[in-house]
Formats: structure tokens, sequence, C-alpha cells
């Protein structure tokens, strides 16, 4: 959903969580494959074939 510029709100509307947890959860993925901005994370999800 991120890869489609949804944003936070319409993410959690769709899921069904919180905004805060939608952030909390951006923020735990970007750590993790070392991304500094969304764009890196949409970069490393090409990268990876986790998007195509």
């Amino acid at each position: 959903m991120i890869a489609e510029d949804k944003t936070t709100e319409e993410i959690s509307k769709e899921v069904f969580l919180s905004p805060r947890t939608i952030e909390t959860i951006r923020q735990n993925m970007k750590q993790k494959v070392n991304a500094k901005t969304i764009a890196g994370l949409v970069m490393y999800a090409m990268r990876n074939k986790i998007l195509e």
C-alpha cells in the first residue's frame, strides 16, 4: 500500500489499525532494511522482488 502512495490514514482504514500503529510498522520496516526514506523502502522491495 505504501508503494501505491496511500496515506497512513487510508492504510489504517483498510487494515483496521490505528494510524499510529501504521506509522510504527512503517518505521520498523525502514529500520529492518536500513532504509532512510519510504522511497528507500520501496526500492528495497523492488530489488528483492517483493513488488513488481
